[in-house]
């Protein structure tokens, strides 16, 4: 197997030349460069991605970042979709991807663009921002290429890929509606998500839609955790005795209600009506079945790298793509 040394003598430079070429470093002159390049074609040395590459001046590496990432993100499955879509989507495109995760205090430390200059990256593919990180104020005047994963971020380096979440959720209430229900309550996230403020106005739009006034008391946040959804049951069910449904903005918050439903006594679909957002693996496995809006979280994540690599490669635009929903009914819903 050839090895670096074997490209350094072959021609005749030192083998920290040879690791600054291949890693794109400015001070080696364009004839060393030459020799080197030569040397490790005529040798056939592959010692990776970026080098195969340089060639043809495209360094083909994409992160994928997680953007405060935590312990009890993994529960619902979705990560594991995404970058599963990712990967896919890599292999396609002979692309390699390296994964981080960064919290708010690493993007504090360090900007979004010294991030991606310091790793060597052609582009990123960022998912979990909130509208207060400093990522996601940086990332649309960034001139270095990247797509966010829900959130409705758009520039000229900068792309997004969102389910149309004021329609999925308008969509779902309505279904709660067209079931009979009026008094139909609202479980969503935090306000730093752009996808909660989506979700909620979907939420608004079937009530105006149906003549069903806005209640505020209706709507509780639980920042998309089971366990704060199972906390605050007991408060929002005694403190809506009329309430007949409730939507929630995803499907753990649906799955934390409603076990505190049925430890409270209180039956669904017969007592409360329950629908998600999602459509994680484990609301096929509640008591009843969940029904819920499904999210395709493996075609979000291959259109995302399909955008960064025209970003890159072909100096597209970016732009904001939507991907498409549906409704899946099983046992939470009743009709009236």
């Amino acid at each position: 197997m050839v090895s670096i040394k074997d490209v350094a003598r072959y021609a005749n430079v030192s083998v920290t030349v040879v690791s600054k070429t291949l890693n794109g470093y400015s001070d080696v002159s364009e004839e060393t460069k030459k020799k080197v390049m030569k040397a490790v074609e005529e040798l056939n040395y592959s010692p990776n991605m970026v080098a195969k590459n340089l060639k043809q001046k495209v360094t083909k590496s994409i992160a994928l970042i997680f953007s405060n990432f935590e312990r009890s993100s993994g529960k619902d499955g979705v990560i594991f979709q995404i970058m599963s879509g990712i990967y896919e989507a890599a292999m396609n495109y002979k692309y390699e991807v390296v994964i981080y995760t960064r919290s708010l205090s690493e993007q504090q430390d360090k900007s979004y663009w010294q991030f991606c200059k310091e790793h060597k990256l052609s582009g990123a593919i960022i998912t979990g921002l909130k509208t207060t990180d400093p990522y996601f104020l940086e990332i649309v005047d960034s001139n270095f290429p990247c797509v966010v994963i829900d959130a409705d971020i758009v520039g000229e380096y900068t792309g997004s890929i969102m389910t149309d979440n004021v329609k999925a959720a308008r969509h779902a209430v309505q279904h709660l509606i067209d079931s009979g229900h009026r008094r139909i309550g609202m479980i969503n996230g935090h306000d730093f998500a752009v996808v909660s403020k989506q979700r909620h106005e979907g939420y608004g739009l079937a009530l105006e839609a149906n003549g069903i006034p806005y209640d505020p008391a209706l709507v509780v946040h639980a920042d998309y955790s089971e366990s704060i959804a199972y906390d605050i049951a007991d408060r929002y069910v005694k403190d809506n005795p009329e309430m007949t449904a409730v939507f929630c903005a995803s499907d753990l918050m649906a799955i934390g209600f409603m076990k505190r439903c049925r430890e409270l006594g209180i039956r669904i679909p017969e007592d409360l009506s329950v629908i998600g957002f999602d459509d994680i693996v484990l609301s096929d496995y509640t008591t009843p079945r969940l029904t819920t809006i499904r999210q395709n979280f493996k075609g979000s994540a291959m259109a995302a790298f399909d955008h960064a690599v025209q970003i890159i490669e072909h100096k597209e635009q970016g732009k904001h793509i939507t991907i498409s929903f549906e409704r899946i009914d099983r046992e939470s819903v009743r009709m009236l």
